[in-house]
Formats: structure tokens, C-alpha cells, sequence
């Protein structure tokens, strides 16, 4: 009997796909050097670079370049198109938006070429599909069953242990660059550009007093001034000055953006110097109030600048301070800590201190916080905070609100304490 053998592709066929296959390391090369390019960027441009996270920033994408011709097809195109997705979406909300928005800054550089780089890894991970399928080293169903087990099983760890944290780490350091409309804001204000370190400039708001006081305004992680639009409106309305500024990579902001405020000390150290010098206020009368991680950053700015003579924090917990992560099991604190130290990384920051211990040195000046018991810890939190502030210390606790959203949940009677607060500090 004779054996049909299935006709061969017509040669141009495979001339195509051979063509499309041998573009997969160049695609890939390239992605992986922008990409690198960029953290390393990230990494040198915080004040506290880590030389372990350099070398590791520089040998994962050197393992992946080695690994790539001996890893399956699945492997390949899975990685290419999953990393090049997360890579190119957080440049474009943070860089792209920005370029688009305000006009392309020196940080925006390797950002744009972070864009790129993505686009190349899933190209790279596309044409992997085009590459030949090799043969099972073994062709039993029980060995290729485990093969298969044993791919799946290391699929979820490389997502729970190495892509989980890159996409924290990213997701703190690349700040959506929306558009701030002016028109939001709806009352009488300034626009203004505050110079600040390291050539780094900050875009703000400003509302002029009309009583000789001042409130700074700090807006939470990833946002911008315009998240905290209500909160000026309210103070600007009982005859605070108000100036609310956007942190570093944040809204229309210079520099690199840090979800965890590891960099935000000179931001404030800027706005409280312009605010000081302006006619209608008295230097003496300057508060703070901060939104969530604009709270964290502001406890702590108070603890350290006498100028500030009063603060309000609603919803600040630094990830340090939940100890309810200490009750968990052990891959869960190793997977949190994991990704705290990937943010920091590729920042280049050390943690800011925990707000248990500066507490203490904002007394005797009053603090104001406010936690929301959306989530289960701010309230537990916030009350070791007040116990460590002292006597001069206030906790205004709004279980059935969500985080930050006791404005929107009780707006009078948010309103009433937090103005009746200032009133009496400043």
C-alpha cells in the first residue's frame, strides 16, 4: 500500500512566513532596548537609585533575549503581546497624553520611545506564530500532558511574581496625563507655574484670599488638581485662599510621577514657598489639606516646615502603616512587599517615613483627619496617627462613606468640621 504524502505549501508560502518568522529577535531586540531604555531612565532619575534594581533591569531583558530561540511558541507570542500591551498603554496615558496635551518636556523622551518598544514586543510576539512548530521531544500523551500542567503552572507564577509587580511598579511611576480643563474649576482663579527643583516646574490653581488665610491643596495618587475640584470649591467659598498644584508627573507637572509620594517633598517645599510670598495672604495663617496620598504627603510636609500652621488629611494610609498585611499568609506578604520594592526601584526613591513616627512632631500644631470606612483599615489606621499627634489631634471618622468620599457622602456636615477647623486654626 502505497503512503499519500500531503502536498508541500507552494514556495512562496513558506518564502512569506520564513520572512515574517525571521523578523521576530530584530522586533524583539529593538522593543526590549526601548523599554529598557526608559526604566533605566526612571531608575537613575530618583534621587535614591538602586544599583541591584539597575542590574536587574538590565538582565531580565538580556535573559529574555538569550531564552527566546529554546521557549515555546505560545511562550514567546504570550510575553511579547502581554508586556508590549502594559508597556505601550502606560506610555500612552502618561507620555502620549502628555506630549499631546501640554507639549513633549526632556521626560517625555524615553517615554515615547517606551510607546514604541511596546508596539515592537507585540509585533515580536506576533510573528512568533509564523515561526516553524517544532516536534515534541517526546510524542507520549502522559509526557505531554505534564508538559502542558508544567507550562500552566509556570504561566501563573510568572504573572503573580514578575509581571504582577511590573505592572505595579509601572502603574505607580506612569500617571494618566489627562487634560486639565480650566472650565472645571467654575470660580475666579489664577493659573500658575511654580519652578521648582531640579529644573522640575509644577502646574496649579490659584483662588485669591479673601481673608488672609491659605489652604495648600494636595490631590491623591494618579490624579491631578482636578480630582479634588469640590474640596477648592468649599474652602475657596468660606474665603480661604487656595492653591492647588498637580505633583511631579502628574497632571500638567514636570517630572516623573511616583504613586507612593517618594518624590513629592520638594513639590510642596515649592508651592508653600510661592504661596508665602503672595500680597493677600499672611504667612502666618498657611494650612494643608491633602486627598488621600495628598494627605500622606502633607502630614508629612507639616512635620517638617513650621510654616504650615494646621492640616487636614482625609484618607491617608501609608502602605508601611497597614499592619494588617503582617495577618496575612506568607505568599501574600511576599507578593506585597515584592511589589513595594518594584515601585521603588524603578523610581529610584526610598520609602517615605512611616506617618507613625513623624506624627508626634506636628504637635502642638491641630491635625484634622478624616477616614472613611470604604476600606476596612483607613479608620484603624488614622486612629493610631491621632493617638501619636497628641491632644491636638482630631479624628472625624465617616464609616459609611468610601475613600475620600465624605464630601459627596455628608457634604454639610463635612463641610462644617473641616471649615470649623481652619476657622479656629488659622
Amino acid at each position: 500500500m502505497t503512503a499519500t504524502l500531503a502536498p508541500a505549501p507552494p514556495r512562496s508560502r513558506r518564502g512569506v512566513r520564513g520572512r515574517v518568522a525571521g523578523l521576530e529577535r530584530p522586533l524583539l531586540a529593538g522593543g526590549l532596548a526601548l523599554v529598557t531604555l526608559h526604566l533605566l531612565d526612571l531608575a537613575f532619575s530618583g534621587p535614591h537609585t538602586w544599583l541591584l534594581a539597575v542590574a536587574g533591569i538590565v538582565a531580565v531583558p538580556l535573559a529574555w533575549w538569550l531564552a527566546q530561540p529554546h521557549v515555546t511558541r505560545p511562550t514567546r507570542l504570550g510575553l511579547g503581546v502581554v508586556v508590549g500591551l502594559m508597556a505601550a498603554g502606560f506610555g500612552i496615558v502618561s507620555h502620549g497624553l502628555h506630549v499631546v496635551n501640554s507639549g513633549p518636556d526632556e521626560y517625555d523622551i524615553t517615554g515615547i520611545g517606551l510607546i514604541v518598544g511596546g508596539v515592537l514586543l507585540v509585533l515580536s510576539g506576533l510573528t512568533a506564530v509564523a515561526a516553524p512548530r517544532r516536534p515534541p521531544r517526546r510524542s507520549a500523551l502522559g509526557w505531554r500532558f505534564a508538559h502542558g500542567a508544567g507550562w500552566l503552572a509556570g504561566a501563573a507564577l510568572l504573572l503573580l511574581y514578575v509581571l504582577m509587580p511590573f505592572a505595579s511598579g509601572m502603574l505607580a511611576t506612569h500617571a494618566p496625563r489627562w487634560e486639565i480643563q480650566e472650565s472645571s474649576l467654575a470660580i475666579p482663579h489664577e493659573e500658575v507655574r511654580i519652578g521648582a527643583s531640579g529644573g522640575r516646574e509644577l502646574s496649579a490653581w490659584y483662588v485669591p484670599s479673601r481673608n488672609g488665610a491659605a489652604v495648600l491643596v494636595g490631590h491623591g495618587s494618579g490624579g491631578s488638581r482636578e480630582r479634588v475640584l469640590e474640596e477648592i470649591r468649599m474652602l475657596a467659598a468660606n474665603g480661604y485662599g487656595v492653591l492647588a498644584f498637580d505633583l511631579f508627573g502628574n497632571g500638567e507637572s514636570s517630572g516623573h510621577s511616583n504613586g507612593l509620594g517618594d518624590n513629592a517633598q520638594p513639590a510642596v517645599d515649592a508651592a508653600l514657598d510661592w504661596l508665602a510670598r503672595r500680597p493677600d495672604v499672611d504667612p502666618d495663617r498657611i494650612g494643608a489639606f491633602g486627598s488621600s496620598l495628598g494627605g500622606e504627603v502633607l502630614l508629612e510636609a507639616t512635620a517638617g516646615d513650621p510654616r504650615l500652621r494646621a492640616v487636614v488629611s482625609d484618607g491617608a494610609k501609608r502602605p508601611e502603616d497597614d499592619h494588617s498585611v503582617d495577618e496575612r499568609p506568607l505568599h501574600e506578604r511576599a507578593l506585597f512587599a515584592l511589589m513595594l520594592h518594584t515601585r521603588r526601584a524603578l523610581a529610584g526613591t526610598e520609602a517615605a517615613p512611616s506617618l507613625d513616627g513623624i506624627m508626634p512632631r506636628i504637635a502642638p500644631r491641630p491635625v484634622l483627619l478624616i477616614a472613611a470606612g470604604g476600606d476596612p483599615q483607613e479608620i484603624p489606621v488614622n486612629r493610631r496617627y491621632r493617638d501619636a499627634a497628641g491632644p491636638t489631634a482630631e479624628l472625624y471618622e465617616i464609616p459609611d462613606a468610601g475613600h475620600t468620599s465624605g464630601l459627596t457622602a455628608h457634604p454639610r456636615e463635612y463641610e462644617q468640621r473641616v471649615i470649623g477647623f481652619l476657622d479656629a486654626a488659622l
